[in-house]
C-alpha cells in the first residue's frame, strides 16, 4: 500500500536563544515545530538515581542513573511522545526509536531507559491514544487514531526527534535505528515499508503482522479455551510430552525442540488409556497424568491453523512445544474481540458469539488496512542501504512464528531471495517465549535485556555493525541466564539455517555448534 506523504517539519528557533548554552535542555521548549508542541524539557540529574513509576511493560518502576534531557511533546492533537537525550559527552551520535506492545497507548519508559544507557538519543510515542496494551476502546469513533496507531505516530515522532537532536546537540544524528518487539516489531516493519528514509537499521522482534487475522485467531482461541476446562499444570504436562517426543529429532537431546516444523506430535498419546476411563480417570487427570478426549481435542485445535470453509489457511498456529497460558487465553481473546467491537463494528455491545468468519474477517481487513503488512515490499528500504534483523521465539504463544516466516517469504517474493539476504536476516529462537523468557537461550540484547556490548551476543550491536561496517550477522550468540549466571549458550542462525551440534564438546557451549542449511 502506498506510503502517505507527510511534509518534513521545518525547524525554527526563538530569536536570541542559543541552544548550545548550559540550559540548552530547558530552551527546547521554545523550539517551534510544525503541528508539534514541546510541552516540557527538563534536565534530569539523578542523585544517585531518578525514578519514574508505573512503566506499562515492565509493570514497575524505571530507574535511571545518568543525567539526561527529558523532552515531552505532543504532535497534532493526540500523539504524545518523549525523547530522552543523553549529555553531549555520553551521546553516541545516534537516534533510537523504540516500539510499544499490544494496542500501545503508553510511553515505553523501560525501553527509553535502555536506549539511554547505551548512549542513544531515544524516543517513544503512545501512538496517539491513552490506554493499556490489551484495551482497544480508544478506537471507537476515532478512525484517525487507527491510522496514527498503525503508522503515522511513529513516523512523525521520528521526524520530531531528529529535529530535537539537531537543536540540542547542534548536530544531526549520524545514524537512526529502531527497535521493538510484538506490536513494536510490527511498527519496525511498517516503518521500513512506508517510510524507508526514517531509519538506517531496524530490529523487529516477534512482529504482530497480519493484525486482523491474528486478532481473529486470538479471539476464537479464547472462546474455545473458555468452553473446555484445562488447567495450567495439565497444559505444562502436555508440553513436556511434546518436547520429550520431539527433542532428539535434531540429533541432540537438550530439552528443546530445535525445529518445531519437523515435529509430528500425536495428540492421541495424551488421552487417558482405557483402564483409566472409568473410576480412576478423574484422579489421573487431576494428577496431570492424562487428559480427557475433550481436553485433547481442545489442545489439538489450539495448535492448528485457522482455516476458512474451503480449508485455506488464514492464520498459522503456535509451534508444537510452545507453552500456552491456557487459563489466560479467554482473557487474551478480549484483544481480538476489542478489534471487532470498537474498530470494525463500532459497537461496544457487539457480542463475539455473533462472529461469522467469512463475513466479518473481510470487513475487518478492509477497515483496518493501516494495520496490514501483507505487501511486504521493502525494496525502497533496501535500495537506500537499510538493514533489518528480525527475530522470533519458536515457543511464542502470541504472534505465530510461522507468520513471521511467511512474512520473510513475501519479502523474498517482492525483492528477490538473494537481494533479501543482502539487507534482511531472520533468526528463529528455539525455546523462547514472546519477546523473551522461556526454557532456551533467549538473552541476546533483545527488548528487556541489559546491553551485552558485544556484537556477537547483542542483536542491536550486530545491526549497527552491519549498517556501519557492512558486516552481516552470520550468527548471533544467545545465552540462557539464571540468577545472573550463564547456563548455556547457543548460536542463532539466519533462517533457514539451523544450529547443529558438531558431535563433541559441551552441548551448553555455542562454540560446539555450527549453522547449517537443512
Amino acid at each position: 500500500m502506498p506510503a502517505t506523504k507527510i511534509m518534513l517539519i521545518p525547524l525554527l528557533f526563538a530569536a536570541g536563544q542559543a541552544l548550545g548554552a548550559p540550559n540548552a535542555c530547558e530552551r527546547l521548549t521554545s523550539l517551534e515545530l510544525r503541528d508539534t508542541k514541546i510541552i516540557a524539557a527538563k534536565q534530569i540529574m539523578p542523585a544517585p538515581t531518578w525514578t519514574i513509576e508505573g512503566d506499562t511493560l515492565s509493570r514497575g518502576a524505571v530507574n535511571v542513573s545518568q543525567p539526561f534531557c527529558r523532552v515531552q511533546g505532543r504532535i497534532e492533537k493526540e500523539i504524545e511522545f518523549e525523547a530522552w537525550l543523553p549529555t553531549h559527552a555520553d551521546w553516541n551520535r545516534k537516534h533510537l526509536g523504540v516500539g510499544n506492545g499490544g494496542y500501545a497507548g503508553f510511553i515505553n519508559y523501560s525501553a527509553l531507559a535502555q536506549g539511554l544507557r547505551r548512549g542513544y538519543a531515544t524516543s517513544s510515542t503512545d501512538t496517539g491514544h491513552k490506554g493499556g496494551p490489551m484495551d482497544g476502546s480508544w478506537a471507537l469513533g476515532h478512525p484517525q487514531r487507527i491510522l496514527d496507531y498503525g503508522y503515522r505516530a511513529q513516523h512523525l515522532t521520528a521526524i520530531a526527534t531528529k529535529q530535537l537532536i539537531a537543536a540540542y546537540y547542534e548536530a544531526p544524528a549520524q545514524r537512526a535505528y529502531f527497535m521493538g518487539c510484538s506490536n513494536g516489531g510490527q511498527q519496525g516493519l511498517t516503518a521500513a515499508q512506508r517510510y524507508p528514509q526514517d531509519y538506517d537499521g531496524i530490529v523487529s522482534g516477534a512482529p504482530g503482522t497480519s493484525f486482523p487475522d491474528m486478532s481473529t485467531y486470538v479471539m476464537l482461541s479464547g472462546r474455545k479455551a473458555a468452553a473446555v476446562s484445562v488447567s495450567q499444570p495439565q497444559m505444562e504436562w502436555a508440553v513436556r510430552r511434546m518436547v520429550s517426543a520431539c527433542d532428539a529429532i535434531d540429533g541432540l537431546k537438550d530439552g528443546l525442540i530445535e525445529h518445531p516444523p519437523s515435529c509430528q506430535f500425536d495428540f492421541d498419546t495424551l488421552v487417558c488409556p482405557a483402564e483409566q476411563r472409568h473410576a480412576g480417570q478423574a484422579q489421573a487427570e487431576r494428577a496431570g497424568q492424562c487428559l480427557s478426549g475433550d481436553q485433547v481435542a481442545l489442545l489439538r485445535d489450539l495448535y492448528s491453523p485457522l482455516l476458512d470453509s474451503k480449508g485455506r489457511g488464514i492464520y498459522p498456529p503456535p509451534a508444537i512445544g510452545a507453552l500456552l497460558p491456557i487459563t489466560e487465553l479467554a482473557r487474551r481473546g478480549k484483544l481480538g474481540a476489542d478489534m471487532y467491537r470498537y474498530a470494525v463494528f463500532e459497537d461496544p455491545q457487539w457480542d463475539p458469539a455473533a462472529f461469522a468468519l467469512e463475513r466479518d474477517l473481510p470487513r475487518a481487513r478492509e477497515r483496518l488496512g493501516a494495520l496490514i503488512s501483507e505487501q511486504a515490499d521493502l525494496s525502497a528500504f533496501a535500495k537506500r542501504g537499510g538493514k533489518m534483523i528480525v527475530y522470533h521465539g519458536w515457543d511464542d504463544s502470541g504472534p505465530s512464528p510461522y507468520n513471521t516466516i511467511a512474512y520473510h517469504g513475501r519479502v523474498q517474493e517482492s525483492v528477490g531471495t538473494r537481494e533479501t539476504d543482502d539487507f534482511m536476516r531472520l533468526f528463529m529462537v528455539p525455546g523462547m517465549y514472546h519477546c523473551g523468557g522461556g526454557p532456551g537461550p533467549n538473552s541476546f540484547g533483545n527488548v528487556g535485556d541489559p546491553p551485552i556490548l558485544d556484537a556477537q551476543h547483542d542483536v542491536l550491536m550486530a545491526l549497527e555493525q552491519w549498517v556501519e561496517s557492512g558486516t552481516p550477522p552470520e550468527q548471533i550468540i544467545a545465552s540462557k541466564v539464571r540468577d545472573g549466571e550463564v547456563e548455556r549458550t547457543r548460536p542463532l542462525c539466519p533462517y533457514p539455517q539451523r544450529a547443529r551440534y558438531k558431535g563433541e564438546g559441551d552441548i551448553d557451549g555455542a562454540e560446539n555448534f555450527e549453522c547449517v542449511r537443512p
